[in-house]
């Protein structure tokens, strides 16, 4: 199991950023945190649980496109866009 926890120092997370990462399976995004660019999670495929930062406004497009095994997402009142295909992909 790899986790990583975003600290709250960290403002956005860019396009790409963790694209097809093979060993995480939880993600811990710090409320620093406003955006989650486009593909920025995209098939991670080991990927089981999300916890999205109270700071987070937008979520990019694909951004956790493939991720195949989430089944766990906490997403924020604060968020006020998820852009196409955010979450799609699921199997």
């Amino acid at each position: 199991m790899t986790s990583i926890t975003i600290p709250d120092s960290v403002t956005s997370i860019g396009s790409r950023a963790f694209e097809y990462c093979s060993i995480l399976t939880n993600v811990t995004i710090g409320n620093g945190v406003t955006s989650i660019g486009s593909y920025a999670f995209i098939g991670c495929r080991e990927l089981t649980s999300i916890t999205i930062g109270n700071g987070v406004t937008s979520i990019g497009s694909s951004a956790f496109k493939n991720c195949s095994k989430l089944t766990s997402i906490t997403i924020p009142e604060g968020v006020t866009s998820i852009e196409s295909e955010a979450f799609c992909g699921w199997q």
